[in-house]
């Protein structure tokens, strides 16, 4: 009789492991598909950022303008983040002390219904002759 019952407790274990893993195994997914947006939406920062730079220390070259500033942004954002950074937007402002570039564009998007903005902007003073 021990034997038995002993038999049925052990059958009756069975699948427990499958469902476990059919459970744990799309929890997993998201976070690995999270992680990897994450990653995305920094790489599309680090870009905005460097391309603000950018178009900021071309602006701010004492013969140059704004807009040749924001050409520079522009071409840098759209050459870098090719495929990682959409809807390039490169917006500034110069006056005779200083100058203001600012990118913004959308991070690609792995998961769905997650829109990342981004948007970095870089101030430098204008070269002037003293």
């Amino acid at each position: 009789m021990a034997m038995t019952n002993r038999r049925w407790r052990r059958s009756g274990d069975r699948g427990y492991a499958a469902v476990g893993v059919a459970l744990a195994l799309p929890l997993l997914f998201v976070v690995i598909f999270l992680a990897v947006q994450a990653g995305l939406w920094f790489f599309a920062r680090s870009v905005c950022l460097a391309a603000a730079q950018e178009g900021a220390r071309t602006s701010a070259a004492r013969d140059a303008s704004l807009q040749a500033g924001l050409d520079t942004a522009s071409s840098f954002a759209g050459r870098v983040g090719s495929g990682m950074l959409t809807g390039i937007s490169v917006t500034g402002d110069r006056s005779g002390t200083s100058t203001t570039v600012v990118v913004s564009g959308m991070s690609v998007r792995l998961v769905p219904f997650m829109d990342l903005q981004v948007t970095q902007s870089a101030t430098l003073p204008v070269e002037r002759l003293t």
